[in-house]
């Protein structure tokens, strides 16, 4: 989700700012990154013993419908993201942010 969220954000204008970036090549590893782990969840979930019972076969995505429907349910039910003390729209400020070397880090 972290992949997609990158490339959705740099299809908006986001340009990654610090002292790395792989400028346009930042597309397509991107988009490589997106099409792995898109592809390893596919790997993951498919069934891959067709004489064993069917909740050996179908148990990870048995899990992850379960996850995915509970956690739908807690955020509709209880709302958690209305009851949060972190400050809503500062996101824009962390690029400008300059990194500190690690050396000035470690001391």
């Amino acid at each position: 989700m972290i992949v997609l969220g990158a490339l959705i954000a740099r299809a908006k204008g986001w340009r990654p700012a610090g002292p790395f970036t792989l400028g346009t090549r930042g597309w397509l590893v991107n988009g490589l990154a997106l099409a792995y782990g898109v592809s390893a969840i596919v790997n993951i979930l498919w069934p891959r013993s067709p004489n064993d019972p069917w909740y050996v076969n179908y148990a990870m995505l048995v899990t992850t419908i379960g996850v995915l429907v509970l956690g739908g349910l807690y955020m509709v039910i209880a709302k958690p993201y209305e009851h949060g003390q972190a400050p809503a729209g500062d996101a824009h400020n962390l690029g400008t942010v300059r990194s500190q070397p690690i050396a000035d880090i470690i001391g």
